[in-house]
């Protein structure tokens, strides 16, 4: 164990390490953008752009079809990943369903659990890209500060990225289920 490590274990908790936070940042995301599409796909076209290509190559002929979140689609993803996750964070839960999944909960400095005005400024590397990318060169200095923020996870003590530290919080490992 790491120093750091050594430190939360002996405060009865266990930080939750780097690459488990990412496959829970994964599984939202998945989770989110689901739904955006569905939303998209039903309710909201405007979310998604379709690009059809034909290519016709000796009497054969070829069209795919993708799909793309339009820019308003990125900034509603955005803004659905923020919310998803701060009403999530700051429930009983204390985590949301990729946190869950992996054993993780969020909770502040004290132990207890984090208010929604710090849930969703604890969360800024989820939404603040996504409702910046309509400004060119701005979505590329907010994406890099929102990727650093979160790389800062693999390389502090008590594994908090920046936003962690900003917003006063922790993520940690559940205990396990006492039987």
């Amino acid at each position: 164990m790491t120093e750091g490590t050594q430190e939360a274990a002996a405060l009865g908790v266990v930080p939750g390490g780097f690459w488990r936070r990412v496959a829970a940042w994964l599984i939202d995301t998945i989770i989110v953008l689901v739904g955006v599409y569905l939303v998209g796909s039903f309710l909201w076209p405007d979310l998604i752009e379709t690009t059809t290509r034909v290519s016709e190559s000796d009497g054969a002929r070829l069209e795919v079809v993708s799909y793309a979140l339009s820019w308003l689609g990125s900034v509603v993803f955005g803004i659905a990943l923020g919310i998803y996750t701060a009403l999530q964070e700051s429930s009983r839960a204390q985590a949301t369903v990729g946190k869950r999944m992996l054993g993780l909960r969020v909770m502040g400095l004290d132990g207890g659990r984090i208010s929604q005005f710090t849930a969703i400024y604890r969360c800024w590397p989820l939404w603040l890209p996504g409702l910046v990318s309509m400004v060119e060169g701005l979505n590329y200095v907010v994406g890099v500060a929102a990727i650093a923020a979160c790389i800062a996870v693999a390389f502090t003590r008590r594994k908090q990225g920046l936003h962690d530290m900003l917003a006063r919080c922790l993520v940690v490992r559940r205990p396990p289920p006492v039987i």
